[in-house]
């Protein structure tokens, strides 16, 4: 989703770029964009997945993801894709 904020006077106009003011002054338009594919999730998640799997037993691996800088909020993701790779295992692993 984009939204346009305008610095100035509220007025609608179809211009994209600028627009001469009344007193010769030029008001900006300024897009914000609001990104929703939440590429920073699938990033922790590709990287949580990586260690688990390249690591050779539970205390490398244990070792590896205390290193990992995790957001604020995005623990839980730790415990989810560690309950998703070994549900997704097909033989018994014993870390």
């Amino acid at each position: 989703q984009t939204a346009r904020v305008k610095s100035g006077n509220d007025e609608d106009s179809d211009e994209d770029e600028e627009e001469p003011d009344t007193n010769g002054v030029d008001k900006k338009l300024t897009t914000v964009i609001h990104d929703l594919t939440e590429s920073d999730l699938i990033n922790l998640r590709r990287t949580i997945y990586l260690t688990i799997m390249s690591s050779a037993t539970f205390e490398e691996c244990a070792h590896k993801l205390s290193l990992l800088s995790i957001p604020n909020g995005r623990e839980s993701e730790l415990v989810n894709m560690l309950l998703e790779c070994c549900s997704q295992e097909r033989t018994f692993l014993r870390y």
